[in-house]
Order: structure tokens, then C-alpha cells, then sequence
């Protein structure tokens, strides 16, 4: 592994590279300063949609570029981030809005999606979908949310509901509108049993990428769409090669990113199977800095 070459690096967010307050602790922003100092592209890789990029990571200098919706989306939100991410809110309140540029977009077909939302409709639980970097939810799915968060199953970081959720009465009527423009569904359960007799239904519909961000859920995509061919993507447009590429995860959503980079880094609280792939292993979790770990240990943060 030839520590030198990395030129991009790509971060999972929950579980990775925010504590479970939600949090950048100084020290890993100093790290990830430092490597975008030395030209390393460093930019977050999450299943949330754009709407739900956290304002502590858009507003680290330097960050510029963000794989959205597990892949579904990769943005360039230009020398403001956090003005672009807000104009994927539902309500953007006062503060300045920027417009990104959506450089690499596999939303699903519209009789996918259609299967897909059929399909998930039927269970108890939180279903959103993604679209045009929107996050969509029904004020009875925020409930949900709010509730899950008490009993917290996953790594996700618990965050506010500051606008930046898309919220309708009935889902129906937007995804009729715009059935081939969905980017991804999730949905959280009432427990890992419900997620896990879920998946494999999910998973014998055409034109699916199954994967889960968290033991309690469920997300799809389209097929072939995840972290990692988004990454390979941006990669090509920088016309980085993948050796030169390092991806951080800690969770399934995360396999097809460290499976398509040269180096594959997994965080020491990450799960079983994602530890698995790893070419270095965090000491630290991720309320501990293991991502200004990693980055020191790959000789990113200092000549």
C-alpha cells in the first residue's frame, strides 16, 4: 500500500467520520484539512440524501463534493456547500441557497421504483424516499424517527429536524409524479428480525441494489448503483486511478465503496463483515477519532 499515492479520499458519515453526537471533532477536521492542504480530494460518501448533509461537514474548508442517496447522486456543491445543501431543504429559511451541479445521477426506473414502493408500503415502519437531492418524509414517518431515535439500533448520529426534510401529507402524490426520478428508498423497522425478512423480498425485485445503512433497515437503489461505482465515477473525472483512492466505513452500505477502492479502511466499531474487507483497521471508533487515526497512520496529514 503506497501511502503517498491516495489522492481522494471518500468518508462514510455516520458510524465514520461523525461521533454519536453528530459531531467533527477539531482533531479530525484538522486531519482532513491538512490532506485536502496536500490536494487530496476529500469528500463525504453517505446514504442520506443531499438535503440531510450534515452543516458540520459542509462547512469544513475545502470539501466540495459529496456522493449522496448510496451512490444514487454526486454532487459539486461549488465554493458555498452549505448554501447548496440548502436548497434541497423543504424550508430554507433566511440563509443564503446556492445551486449545486449534479454531476453523476442513476435514479431508478419509474416501474422499479413503482415494485419497490408497493412492496414497502405493506410493513410498519419509517419509509422516505430520495429525489433531486430532496429527502421525503410524512409527519407520521418523523414521528417514527423520533421515536427510533430513543431506542437507537444503528450507528446513524442523531440530528435535528431543521428543514431540511421535505415533508408531505401523503408520499403518493409526488412519487406518481416523479416515479423515474427516485434515487433511493429506505426504510427503518421496529427491530433487526422485521429489516432482515424484509431484505431478501427486496432484493428478488429487478432492477434493485439492496444494502443496509444500519441492522434495523432497509435501502435500495437501482441496480448496479452504490458508493462504489459512484466513486469510481467521480475518480474518472479527476482522472484519479483507483489505487489512488481511499474509502472509510463502518456498515454495509459501505461494502461496494471499500470493495471498489485501492485502499479499503474500516473503523474499529464497525461491523463484522465490513472489518472483513479492511486493508487497515482503525484502533479508535468513530467517537474517538479513528478517521484523523487512519488518516495519520496513511501519511495524509503530515510530509
Amino acid at each position: 500500500m503506497k501511502q503517498h499515492l491516495i489522492r481522494m479520499a471518500a468518508l462514510d458519515l455516520d458510524g465514520t467520520l461523525l461521533n454519536h453526537q453528530s459531531q467533527v471533532t477539531p482533531r479530525t477536521v484538522a486531519a482532513l484539512e491538512q490532506a485536502i492542504q496536500r490536494g487530496v480530494v476529500v469528500l463525504p460518501a453517505t446514504g442520506r440524501g443531499l438535503s440531510t448533509l450534515p452543516r458540520v461537514v459542509a462547512s469544513i474548508p475545502g470539501i466540495r463534493y459529496a456522493i449522496t442517496s448510496n451512490g444514487a447522486s454526486v454532487w459539486d456543491m461549488g465554493d458555498h456547500p452549505l448554501a447548496a445543501v440548502r436548497s434541497r431543504y423543504g424550508t430554507p429559511g433566511p440563509e443564503p441557497v446556492g445551486q449545486p451541479v449534479c454531476l453523476y445521477k442513476k435514479p431508478m426506473s419509474a416501474d422499479t421504483a413503482r415494485a419497490v414502493y408497493q412492496l414497502l408500503e405493506q410493513f410498519e415502519g419509517e419509509l422516505d424516499y430520495f429525489s433531486d437531492g430532496r429527502t421525503f418524509k410524512t409527519p407520521a414517518g418523523m414521528a417514527w424517527s423520533r421515536a427510533r431515535i430513543a431506542r437507537l439500533l444503528s450507528t446513524e448520529a442523531k440530528q435535528i429536524d431543521d428543514g431540511r426534510f421535505t415533508i408531505l401529507p401523503d408520499l403518493h402524490p409526488y412519487f406518481e409524479a416523479h416515479a423515474g426520478e427516485i434515487e433511493k428508498f429506505c426504510m427503518f423497522f421496529g427491530s433487526r428480525e422485521q429489516a432482515e425478512a424484509v431484505l431478501p423480498l427486496l432484493a428478488a425485485i429487478p432492477g434493485v441494489e439492496v444494502t443496509q445503512g444500519s441492522p434495523d433497515n432497509v435501502e435500495a437503489t437501482a441496480a448496479g448503483v452504490n458508493k462504489g461505482s459512484a466513486l469510481l465515477a467521480l475518480a474518472r473525472h479527476f482522472g484519479i486511478s483507483r489505487e489512488s483512492v481511499l474509502a472509510i466505513g463502518d456498515s454495509e452500505n459501505d461494502r461496494r465503496m471499500l470493495e471498489a477502492a485501492g485502499v479499503a479502511a474500516v473503523m474499529s466499531n464497525g461491523m463484522p463483515s465490513i472489518q472483513s474487507l479492511a486493508d487497515i483497521l482503525s484502533e479508535q471508533d468513530c467517537d474517538h477519532d479513528g478517521v484523523a487515526e487512519l488518516f495519520d497512520r496513511l501519511g495524509l496529514t503530515a510530509d
